[in-house]
């Protein structure tokens, strides 16, 4: 269990939750809203950690990073892949909670982030997910008012 915790990129994924849980409740959200956009960008944010440490498998297992799980045999692969979709298909039934426009804004943030997984963060382009992703959180949040 710590391996998959390890994989899910647990610092950043607390961290961008925690700001937007923070940007929520500054944004009048509530109790009850702020605890939707939470759970919601703590679900996207594991799907995005875990689904980067899946893709990149191959690779980190040729790079020997022992600092990988996947890489260093402590979880297996298709747990972490497993875990991913999971948290992906909670982020859009979390996201859509606040609402269809903010819930789509949302899905659409994770689905950059993923677009990054997938290749972008080895092109000229990788840091135009970030700019859109983190860029469209205060709509996510305030959409959801």
């Amino acid at each position: 269990m710590r391996a998959l915790i390890r994989a899910s990129h647990l610092q950043p994924t607390v961290a961008v939750t925690l700001i937007a849980a923070g940007l929520a409740a500054a944004a009048g959200r509530g109790p009850g809203g702020t605890a939707w956009v939470a759970l919601a960008v703590a679900a996207g944010q594991l799907s995005v950690g875990w689904s980067n440490d899946y893709l990149d498998r191959h690779r980190d297992r040729a790079a020997a990073r022992l600092d990988k799980p996947i890489a260093a045999g402590q979880v297996d692969e298709g747990t972490v892949g497993r875990a991913a979709i999971a948290a992906a298909a909670a982020c859009v039934v979390l996201s859509m909670a606040s609402g269809w426009r903010a819930g789509l804004v949302h899905i659409a943030e994770v689905a950059v982030a993923w677009g990054y997984n997938l290749g972008l963060k080895s092109t000229a382009l990788s840091p135009l997910p970030y700019a859109l992703a983190f860029g469209a959180l205060p709509a996510f949040v305030t959409l959801g008012l």
